[in-house]
C-alpha cells in the first residue's frame, strides 16, 4: 500500500478538451450538496430519527450471516420486486428495484427524455435533484411553478405537448404540499400522450398515495423509497411502479446486480416481519403527531419572530422569512444552539427558506426552544 508521500494527481485536464465529451452545461452546473457539519442535533435530511430496534437489526444479521457473500445476488432481484409489487397491489412486472430512488429519478428523467418529441417539465420548488439532473445529462426543462402560497395549480403547468414527461413530488420536498389524487387522475386522463412522474418518497405520510391511478393509467409512474419513514436509509433501496412495458424499458438500462446482499435481506424483513411492521406503522403515528405538535408551536410563535410555517404532509416542515437576511441570521442562530437544519434558501423559489426535519420529542423541543430564543 502506497505511503501518503507517493500520492500523485494526473496532469490538468482542460475545458476544451472535455467539451469534446460532456453535454452542454454540465461543467458549470452545481454538484449536488449536501452539508457535512456535525451536530448532536441532525434535521436536515428528512431521516427516520428512530432507528431500527437492535432485536430486528440481529435478525437481519442473522439471515445475512448465512448468505454466501462470495455470489453475485439476484440481478435484478425480480424476486423481491415481485413481493413489492403484490403489497402495492400489482401483478408481477410491475415494479423495478434501484439503489435508493435518487438513482431512480435520474433513470426515470434519462430514459423517457431521449426523443425530444415533446418537453419535460419540473416542479419548482422541488426537490433539487429534478433540475440538477437536467443539466447533469443536458436534458432541457422547463418548470412548473408553484403558487405563491407554495401550493400546486395545474393551471400553471406549461402547454402539454405530446412526448412530454412531468416530474413532480407529492409530498413534496422541501415544501411538504401535496398534489390531490384527483388532480393527477384528470391530468392523466386529459393528456393521454404525457408521462406523469410522481416521487412519493414521503408515500407513508401522505393521506392520498397515487397507486389505485395505476388501474386506469399506463402514462403514470410512481417512485418510491425504503430510505425514509422505513428507517432504511443505509440500506439503499427505492423502487419504480407502472405499467409492465415502461418497467422493462427502465430494466433494459437498469444495470445489474445494483442491489447488494444486505440490501436484498434487509428489504425482505421491512416487507415481511410483523415486528418490522409493527414498529415502523408505530413510527409513521408517532412522526405524524410530532410533525402536527411542531407545527402548531411554531404557528403560535411565526407572528413574533417573522416568519410563515407552511403545512406539510410529509416529515418535515418549511419556515419561510421575508427578509433573506433574518432567514440567514436564524440559520446561523439554530446552528450555534447545536442543532442542523436544512438552509434551501438558494433554490428556486425558496428565499428566505429553512427546512426543518421532525426528529424525537426530544430534539423536536430542542428545536423549538432555539426559534422561541431567536
Amino acid at each position: 500500500m502506497n505511503s501518503t508521500e507517493n500520492l500523485f494527481t494526473p496532469p490538468q485536464v482542460s475545458r476544451k478538451w472535455m467539451d469534446q465529451f460532456l453535454v452542454p452545461g454540465l461543467l458549470d452546473a452545481r454538484p449536488y450538496k449536501i452539508d457535512t457539519t456535525s451536530t448532536p442535533v441532525k434535521l436536515d435530511q428528512n431521516e427516520n430519527p428512530w432507528d431500527w430496534p437492535d432485536h430486528l437489526k440481529e435478525k437481519v444479521a442473522g439471515a445475512l450471516r448465512r448468505i454466501p457473500w462470495n455470489r453475485y445476488p439476484s440481478a435484478y432481484s425480480d424476486d423481491l420486486a415481485d413481493v413489492v409489487a403484490a403489497q402495492a397491489g400489482l401483478t408481477p412486472g410491475c415494479v423495478l428495484l434501484g439503489p435508493g430512488s435518487n438513482y431512480l429519478v435520474a433513470l426515470v428523467m434519462s430514459t423517457f427524455s431521449r426523443t425530444g418529441q415533446g418537453k419535460v417539465v419540473v416542479a419548482r420548488p422541488s426537490f433539487a435533484l429534478y433540475e440538477s439532473h437536467c443539466a447533469y445529462d443536458g436534458i432541457p426543462c422547463e418548470p412548473w411553478l408553484l403558487d405563491d402560497n407554495l401550493q400546486y395549480d395545474v393551471r400553471l403547468l406549461p402547454a402539454l405537448t405530446p412526448g412530454s414527461m412531468v416530474v413532480f413530488a407529492s409530498p413534496n420536498n422541501p415544501v411538504g404540499n401535496v398534489l390531490p389524487y384527483l388532480a393527477l387522475k384528470d391530468l392523466a386522463t386529459r393528456h393521454p400522450n404525457v408521462l406523469f412522474v410522481g416521487d412519493e418518497a414521503y408515500l407513508e405520510y401522505a393521506r392520498e398515495p397515487y397507486t389505485n391511478l395505476l388501474r386506469d393509467h399506463s402514462n403514470i409512474l410512481l417512485i418510491r423509497t425504503f430510505s425514509k419513514t422505513l428507517g432504511a436509509a443505509g440500506v439503499r433501496l427505492g423502487y419504480v411502479l407502472g405499467a409492465p412495458q415502461l418497467i422493462e424499458q427502465l430494466r433494459k438500462l437498469r444495470l445489474p446486480y445494483m442491489i447488494n446482499a444486505f440490501g436484498l435481506v434487509a428489504a425482505r424483513f421491512v416487507l415481511e416481519d410483523s415486528e418490522a411492521q409493527a414498529h415502523f406503522k408505530a413510527v409513521v403515528t408517532k412522526g405524524i403527531a410530532e410533525r402536527d405538535r411542531v407545527f402548531a408551536d411554531l404557528q403560535t410563535m411565526a407572528p413574533q419572530k417573522a416568519f410563515k410555517v407552511i403545512p406539510s404532509e410529509a416529515n418535515f416542515l418549511l419556515l419561510k422569512w421575508q427578509d433573506q437576511s433574518a432567514c440567514d441570521r436564524a440559520y446561523r442562530h439554530i446552528l450555534e444552539q447545536g442543532i442542523l437544519i436544512r438552509d434551501v434558501s438558494s433554490g428556486p423559489g425558496l428565499a428566505g427558506c429553512l427546512r426543518v426535519s421532525i426528529g424525537t420529542d426530544e430534539q423536536n423541543d430542542r428545536f423549538l426552544a432555539a426559534i422561541k430564543s431567536l
